[in-house]
């Protein structure tokens, strides 16, 4: 079964991999926007779209590939700190910090949480977007970690519940990207049917479910890193 799991594995990243060498030569030409990237950008970015900041157009628009790059790149940090740390253990305390620290972020954590997701979902419309929203997501595992303790953490948020979120994250970002060439012919082509009214919630195609798949990505990986530096350590090894 092990064995089946891993050609079906090979055989998926192949055909992905060809996919995106076959996408790379439907883009445009490098001297198309010669000297006029910028003027293109600012001029037509809102028409073709629909974002308000042109930064997160760039983005996951006009060079999405360079965004699923830095995810990949984010992706092989993950697996091979994991891989290093797999059989780590270092005493931290489970004990977490005093009273007052623990009510003070508990209070906190539900609007820390907030703005996290309302960095993630507008990150279209004002600055933000998946990377940053997804940074403040993952900070709160780890503060979590910090304030409460290691055990506390890794029973509400268990390393299999983290993975869980960084894979839907990853698949939801490659699905629009195959999406892209079904609809438009090419790779994270921006799904222009999603488009509602310029400045709404809902603008810019598929650009705000990427920031979605990205802020979940980012948010569990950088958790998942910080996990398994200190995993495996719930109870102090020598008590004070």
């Amino acid at each position: 079964m092990s064995k089946t799991k891993h050609i079906f594995a090979v055989v998926i990243l192949t055909l992905l991999g060809i996919t995106l060498l076959t996408s790379l030569n439907k883009l445009p030409n490098q001297f198309e926007y010669a000297n006029s990237i910028y003027h293109h950008v600012v001029n037509n970015s809102i028409s073709e779209t629909g974002s308000l900041n042109f930064v997160t157009a760039i983005l996951y628009d006009y060079r999405a590939y360079d965004s699923l790059g830095e995810s990949t790149i984010i992706f092989g940090a993950v697996s091979g700190i994991v891989l290093l740390l797999s059989r780590k253990t270092l005493p931290v305390s489970s004990h977490g910090l005093s009273f007052i620290v623990k009510r003070t972020f508990g209070m906190l954590t539900p609007f820390i949480f907030l703005f996290s997701i309302y960095i993630i979902t507008h990150g279209h419309l004002s600055p933000g977007g998946g990377f940053q929203g997804g940074v403040i997501l993952g900070a709160i595992s780890i503060i979590f970690s910090i304030v409460y303790g290691s055990e506390f953490d890794y029973k509400r948020y268990s390393p299999t519940t983290k993975t869980l979120l960084e894979t839907s994250g990853a698949l939801l970002f490659i699905g629009l990207g195959f999406m892209g060439i079904l609809i438009g012919g090419n790779f994270l082509m921006n799904l222009n049917i999603l488009n509602a009214e310029v400045g709404s919630l809902l603008s810019a195609g598929s650009i705000p479910f990427i920031n979605i798949g990205i802020g979940f990505k980012i948010g569990a990986g950088l958790a998942i890193i910080f996990y398994s530096m200190i995993q495996k350590t719930f109870k102090e090894e020598v008590e004070l």
